[in-house]
């Protein structure tokens, strides 16, 4: 089985054209039909239906296309060793962080066990709906997670669709956070009610901020919180709750994190809801090295 064809392979199912996938392989199009009735043959069976709407995949192909990206990935990694020397092999993390803050000691802890010099690490802090599509679209290795369990459903059914896996950390009651200045803070519980009158601070609407809106708790629902902050930065929100009386929503995994800038949590009581921290990654590939460092790190310091 050639490498070449695999490549191919990947290039039409990601464009979902033989078209749009000969434009960017820079192949002709006969060419690229040859060398899939080759891999086809290989394999003793159909992994492309044509129809008038495109190209899709069968069975055997969607499986197929797992391993293939997974196959290319790894072996880019090791060209990429064979053009640095080892004393200054680059490491190289891409990872994608939905809505949770991180501790900084998981950073620094990954930073102290690199065994190189060099090291390109990529954080990108964004929605839930924003960390799969770049772990999908291998923007990123591995997501990191916080949903809450009226999400769950809907997110299984999501990572079906993109041929992801997810894995669970923790779980956790759901809890606010809240600053200083917030006439809440010390509490240790409140009532779901009792923030009716405050500021409710998150980040940017998405698929999954949309599902919080119907969520209950207690005698309320999050779409009945009149006042709201909508904020795309977590260091941002963090600012806003410690100068105001504004709150978040989250987990007990921040708490110690937030902590450190005199943000106090209180359980929220009566609610029914519950948060859920997990990473996800693609279906059948292998981590590299450095993701499963990563995640060494990340269960150390979260797991139950």
């Amino acid at each position: 089985m050639e490498l070449k064809h695999l490549k191919y392979f990947v290039e039409i199912a990601e464009q979902k054209s033989m078209r749009k996938a000969a434009d960017r392989l820079y192949v002709t199009q006969p060419n690229l039909t040859r060398a899939m009735q080759n891999l086809e043959d290989e394999m003793g069976t159909r992994l492309l239906v044509r129809s008038n709407h495109g190209v899709s995949l069968t069975t055997t192909g969607e499986s197929l296309y797992y391993y293939a990206q997974s196959v290319i990935n790894q072996l880019n990694e090791i060209d990429a060793l064979k053009l640095k020397d080892k004393e200054f092999m680059q490491n190289r993390l891409d990872l994608s962080v939905g809505n949770i803050i991180l501790k900084d000691e998981i950073m620094l802890d990954f930073y102290e066990n690199l065994r190189t010099r060099h090291a390109n690490i990529s954080i990108y802090e964004t929605s839930i709906e924003k960390v799969l599509v770049n772990v999908s679209k291998l923007e990123a290795e591995i997501g990191i997670i916080a949903v809450n369990t009226e999400q769950c459903p809907a997110l299984n059914k999501i990572l079906e669709i993109k041929g992801l896996e997810v894995h669970e950390i923790a779980s956790s009651p759901l809890y606010v956070h809240v600053g200083g200045n917030s006439p809440l803070y010390g509490r240790g519980c409140i009532e779901p009610e009792e923030l009716l009158q405050h500021t409710y601070v998150h980040l940017p609407y998405d698929y999954f901020s949309n599902i919080n809106r119907v969520v209950t708790l207690g005698d309320i629902r999050v779409m009945d919180f009149k006042r709201t902050i909508v904020i795309n930065n977590y260091h941002a929100i963090v600012s806003m709750i410690k100068r105001t009386d504004a709150f978040i929503f989250g987990g007990k995994w921040q708490i110690d994190e937030l902590k450190k800038g005199h943000i106090d949590s209180l359980m929220l009581n009566n609610c029914g809801v519950g948060k859920k921290l997990m990473w996800i990654k693609r279906k059948k590939e292998i981590l590299s090295v450095q993701a499963r460092g990563f995640l060494d790190i990340l269960m150390e310091n979260y797991a139950d």
